[in-house]
């Protein structure tokens, strides 16, 4: 019974998490472009994120992703370029919670009474888009787009940081390079 117990917590726990995560990936690409003749990157000097440690934490993970895929990072000429943008919308969240109790008894005394109520709070989270171009370096063509958007905490230890987006880096690169063509 005990066993049961500790299995229903851990389930409830696992679903739980993934379902407070609002993460939306999508990717886009040029079927044209044969992905396999790609064998070197580098970053575009222009971002327009500001906080440099964020930006090296993406980095670091696209660097992460691409390498796995068999690419390698160069510092001049490349067959891509990663362009990274981000930006930090709010979005209204409405949350209403229901509660109730009761008690009673059908018969001479009369018919059950109870109480309940409901309250909502809207409040405006952050939400944040990060996009990431890989651009053909010779044509200067967007070849391949990933899009993440998920809500942003601001209490995140670096390390958790450090994580969150690796993790997102690597469902964005999840299907690089395409195999559709």
């Amino acid at each position: 019974m005990r066993a049961l117990r500790l299995a229903a917590v851990v389930l409830l726990t696992v679903f739980g998490l993934s379902a407070c995560s609002t993460l939306s990936v999508t990717t886009d690409y040029d079927r044209a472009v044969d992905f396999s003749k790609l064998k070197t990157f580098r970053f575009e000097q222009r971002t327009e994120i500001r906080n440099q440690l964020v930006y090296d934490r993406i980095v670091r993970a696209i660097t992460s992703e691409l390498e796995a895929k068999g690419l390698s990072r160069a510092d001049t000429d490349a067959d891509v370029v990663v362009a990274v943008h981000g930006r930090v919308d709010r979005e209204t969240q409405i949350r209403t919670d229901s509660f109730g109790y009761g008690w009673g008894r059908w018969g001479y005394w009369g018919g059950p009474y109870g109480y309940g109520g409901a309250t909502t709070t809207v409040s405006q989270v952050p939400v944040g888009t990060l996009v990431v171009d890989l651009v053909d370096a010779k044509a200067k063509q967007l070849v391949w787009q990933g899009v993440a958007t998920d809500t942003l905490k601001s209490r995140s230890s670096p390390e958790d940081k450090d994580t969150r987006i690796a993790e997102v880096m690597a469902k964005v690169f999840a299907d690089f390079p395409p195999t559709g063509r």
